[in-house]
């Protein structure tokens, strides 16, 4: 199946791996016209996937997930946003890029986050979140693997991952990930895209919101590179948009 994905390449140079079944349709697309999930390759180590969350209004909403490869070994960041669309990312890792899943990362609660969890556990891998998204996730049967309460290391090749929770942003509930040694943070859904709105607030604390960001700027003083959870990566201009956004709203609880 995963052979049916086919090579890209945008004016950039960008390599961006999409299903060749878009067009025809099949039974992972959710509609003729959207793409159930796509892939771009950063580098040889640096994958960006976007899948699409269909909202209410009958739009769809792209989101963001990342999967970094360190010696044959790889951790995905999110899940794409429902188990079918799981499963093809999955067997895109494992006979694409030639490299064993050690486990995924799940930044909160929110299906844009956490909505393919299933698929990852039925290819029996581990998922890592905080107590806070475990104990949600539970209330839908979901089993995290490793909970943890402020901080955690995981190590993938030769490389360091640590998820850290601040504080309550987006939601309650809500971690980044960081890789020192690329210098790299991936945020989810409480860092916004550059020009982006705040977007959904539903299970925000918008008080903290902004603190929360800041705290994420003082720990990681050497980042470059910021993957959000909606729109383009970018690097530390996106956490102080984030911070701005809300002194531009003056949003209170």
């Amino acid at each position: 199946m995963i052979r049916k994905l086919l090579y890209t390449c945008s004016i950039l140079c960008v390599i961006s791996l999409v299903l060749t079944s878009c067009i025809g349709g099949n039974k992972f697309d959710p509609d003729a016209y959207v793409r159930p999930i796509e892939i771009v390759k950063l580098s040889e180590n640096h994958y960006q996937y976007i899948s699409y969350l269909k909202l209410k209004q009958s739009d769809y909403y792209p989101c963001n997930g990342y999967v970094y490869i360190s010696e044959g070994e790889a951790i995905v960041f999110d899940t794409p946003v429902n188990d079918n669309d799981a499963k093809l990312l999955i067997d895109f890792v494992q006979e694409e890029l030639k490299a064993t899943i050690k486990g995924v990362v799940v930044n909160h609660a929110h299906s844009d986050a956490a909505g393919g969890l299933k698929a990852f556990a039925k290819a029996n891998v581990p998922s890592y979140a905080s107590n806070k998204t475990a104990a949600i996730l539970a209330k839908d049967s979901i089993v995290i693997t490793y909970p943890f309460d402020v901080k955690q290391e995981l190590k993938v090749g030769n490389t360091i991952v640590e998820n850290t929770y601040f504080g309550p942003a987006h939601t309650q509930d809500n971690i980044v990930s960081y890789i020192q040694e690329e210098s790299l943070l991936f945020g989810g859904c409480m860092v916004r895209p550059l020009f982006g709105s705040i977007g959904n607030t539903k299970d925000a604390n918008t008080q903290q919101w902004p603190k929360t960001i800041q705290k994420i700027k003082e720990a990681y003083p050497d980042v470059k590179t910021v993957i959000p959870g909606h729109g383009a990566k970018g690097d530390v201009s996106l956490l102080d948009y984030t911070i701005r956004l809300f002194a531009a709203n003056d949003i209170s609880e």
